[in-house]
């Protein structure tokens, strides 16, 4: 009993010092003015008022509605690049000002967080699984991936929310209201991330397990919000000029020329919404806490090692073979899947939709990363003894993820790569034990 109390007071008094130190530091984030937020709330003003975003370009009579400082340059292509689906989502509130939006955005990123630690928290059935749990959360706040996406407000943190109201879902087989939420939860994920169709595949494995009429819930959702967006013409055009404005990225991204042209210059407003932006821009100079960022992406770590250039069809076909290969081998692994648990299933499904992101063509900066939290949160509440090994290497990942050491090049995508790797080869079940653990484990073992 006493070696289990010491191990809870160290926690807690880290934790204490680790979210206080945190939130401290992203308020400061949020006074240095968070530049990617305010592309995403002109995309939702702009589709509100009934206007194509993703190729928009200020107009002296738009005012400050409209105004966002990143958004010039000599591109056809907007700064704007949520979907539709997202923009719509973030329409309602789109119309406060940016200052009033900014700590919103801050309070609704932490709620997300505690939503998905208090979640994990409450699977754990063991003290050890519940300690791996917050110390997992805690070296997140550390991290710099979860730096950058405060630092420059961004939204990847709804993809891990979503997918564990999904999980959510998909643990109740009998009742056709949670299969009605986890139909919800698929749907938003899809029309949020396109690519996010790949999470759902492994899944697929797992379909004998629900009755009819929780499948025939599940199915409500995306086929209602698929009907939407076939069916109505604005909706319709909005996704049209979505997929050409991907096009656009992907040359921009891959430098193969993307269209340019003449656009009038950044009026520069130092206010604007109350936001006081040369205040902002002073707080951000006198930043000691950085939050460093990395484009982890395959064909960059490619460019890197061998000193060329990977092209776009080599890498999708590559990217495309390695999922291929990898359902293939979990179907091979675990068929008939009587054994599967759902939590091994949702990691590996977490692992399949990572690989499609790094191979991804459009450069993925440091934010990207925090789309692991709820993948990690959930090998912290599920994994056992058997994989006590994997669990400290994971801590050690997001450790190296929130520290900077000069001489050491890539750390961030090493850190990424390495969590990837552990979290893909134990929901494999290469030599590892089975996922639940009766036994309690304690961090110093």
């Amino acid at each position: 009993m006493g070696k289990w109390l010491i191990i809870w007071l160290i926690i807690l008094l880290a934790g204490m010092l680790i979210l206080g130190w945190s939130i401290a530091r992203d308020i400061r984030y949020s006074r240095e003015y968070p530049v990617d937020l305010r592309n995403r709330v002109v995309g939702a003003r702009l589709v509100s008022d009934g206007r194509l975003p993703y190729f928009y370009k200020w107009k002296k009579a738009d005012g400050v509605r409209y105004y966002d400082p990143r958004n010039f340059d000599s591109l056809v292509v907007s700064n704007i690049t949520a979907s539709p689906f997202h923009l719509h989502l973030l329409s309602p509130v789109a119309g406060l000002p940016q200052e009033t939006l900014i700590w919103g955005w801050l309070v609704s990123e932490y709620v997300l967080l505690a939503a998905m630690a208090v979640f994990c928290f409450s699977l754990a059935a063991t003290p050890g699984q519940k300690q791996w749990v917050l110390v997992f959360f805690l070296l997140f706040l550390l991290t710099n991936a979860w730096k950058r996406h405060v630092y420059t407000g961004q939204s990847y943190l709804w993809i891990p929310f979503l997918a564990m109201l999904l999980f959510a879902g998909l643990r109740r087989t009998g009742q056709w209201a949670w299969g009605l939420a986890a139909g919800a939860a698929a749907a938003c994920l899809v029309l949020i991330r396109p690519n996010a169709v790949f999470l759902l595949l492994p899944f697929l494995f797992l379909v004998r397990r629900y009755k009819r009429s929780w499948l025939m819930a599940f199915c409500l959702p995306p086929l209602l919000l698929a009907g939407w967006t076939a069916l109505d013409a604005r909706e319709r055009n909005l996704w049209k000029d979505y997929r050409e404005m991907l096009g656009e990225s992907f040359k921009l991204h891959q430098s193969l020329g993307p269209a340019l042209r003449q656009n009038e210059p950044d009026p520069q407003f130092s206010y604007w919404e109350g936001v006081d932006k040369p205040a902002a821009d002073r707080l951000d100079d006198a930043e000691r806490d950085h939050a460093y960022s990395e484009n982890g992406n395959v064909f960059v770590v490619y460019r890197l090692l061998f000193k060329r250039s990977l092209s776009p069809l080599l890498l999708t076909a590559a990217g495309l073979v390695c999922m291929a290969a990898l359902l293939l081998w979990f179907y091979v692994r675990h068929r008939p899947f009587r054994e599967l648990s759902l939590e091994q299933a949702t990691i590996f499904a977490f692992c399949l939709y990572m690989v499609n992101d790094l191979f991804s063509p459009y450069y993925r900066h440091q934010y990207y990363t925090v789309q692991w939290f709820f993948p990690l949160l959930l090998a912290a509440a599920t994994w056992g003894s058997g994989q006590r090994k994997a669990l400290w290497l994971l801590a050690a990942c997001l450790l190296l993820g929130g520290i900077h050491l000069s001489f050491l090049r890539m750390q961030n995508t090493i850190a990424e790569y390495g969590i990837f790797l552990v979290l893909l080869v134990t929901a494999l079940g290469l030599g590892l034990r089975a996922t639940q653990n009766p036994r309690p484990v304690s961090l110093p073992k």
